[in-house]
């Protein structure tokens, strides 16, 4: 007599339970309470260490049975994951994240290799281990689980938020708040970066552009720049208010004679407003070079690519 005769049904259900894990055979047995799913916890535990054979006999019963249930009368769509295949990456994860590992490998298996490593990445380095282990032993699962998985998966994709556009800052986004504060202000936060986090003031100035470095353009964009007819001598004055002379000097020297003779500094105090007015002017004109694709962040910067 074969050693699966002498099971009862509830040992049975026990060995699916230890051999499926507690996630996957729950969706076998839908109906059970709450205290007779403790109790096959219980016994799965005595019966863990019975031969491979026999869970797999186990398993192939099970599976013949259902299949000649009405369990199989109810039409499955051709693709059992199709629906998760229009989920982004974070109502992936929302759905997947607290699954059990051999579930969560399962699902991903379904999804294209970028989906998969974009899954993956998001899960603590121990999780993500297992589920790759899992992905190798897929084929224990008996096809009436897959069919039950997929379908509580699927009902459960009913209560994930739906996709929102939104944004999660990172550098241009702190440029662009910059952009919009004072000078000096604008100069305090960089500085700060710079200290704490320089990847982060990396990312910033990758699209951040600073008066200050307008005055150290590499020479072929400067004397393009500083020539531009649009660049008014007035306000390039007070621009240039505070500057050490050489500066002053540097910048004039890349202008025609006739426009550096018109030039007149101005003497004495101005208004920081009139300052970080002007020379804000002069940094939009800048701006419109890159605006235009003429220019870049990095070209100004100097930096190679």
């Amino acid at each position: 007599m074969a050693l699966i005769d002498n099971l009862n049904g509830f040992d049975k259900a026990a060995i699916l339970y230890n051999v499926l894990g507690e996630n996957l055979a729950l969706t076998l047995f839908p109906d059970i309470t709450e205290s007779e799913n403790l109790k096959l916890r219980i016994r799965s535990r005595e019966l863990k260490n019975v031969p491979a054979a026999l869970k797999k006999e186990v398993l192939e019963e099970y599976y013949f049975k259902l299949n000649s249930t009405k369990y199989y009368n109810k039409k499955s769509p051709d693709k059992l994951f199709e629906f998760i295949f229009s989920l982004n990456d974070e109502q992936l994860f929302y759905l997947l994240g607290k699954e059990e590992s051999r579930v969560v490998a399962l699902a991903i298996e379904q999804l294209d290799e970028k989906k998969q490593m974009n899954f993956l990445d998001k899960l603590p380095s121990q999780k993500k281990n297992e589920v790759i282990m899992q992905l190798g032993n897929l084929r224990d699962i008996p096809l009436p689980a897959v069919v039950s998985l997929a379908q509580e998966l699927e009902k459960k994709c009913a209560f994930i938020p739906g996709p929102k556009e939104f944004s999660r800052g990172g550098g241009k986004s702190i440029a662009t708040i910059l952009g919009k504060m004072g000078e000096d202000e604008a100069k305090e936060y960089l500085t700060q970066m710079e200290n704490e986090n320089p990847k982060l003031f990396k990312d910033v100035k990758k699209h951040f552009l600073a008066y200050d470095d307008l005055m150290n353009m590499p020479e072929e964009m400067a004397q393009e720049f500083w020539m531009s007819p649009d660049i008014d001598l007035d306000i390039l004055a007070k621009a240039l208010n505070g500057y050490p002379k050489e500066v002053e000097d540097k910048v004039l020297g890349y202008m025609p004679q006739k426009k550096q003779a018109m030039y007149t500094p101005i003497e004495g105090a101005v208004k920081k407003a009139d300052i970080e007015s002007s020379r804000g002017s002069i940094l939009d004109i800048a701006k419109e070079k890159i605006k235009s694709g003429s220019w870049t962040i990095e070209d100004i910067m100097g930096s190679e690519e």
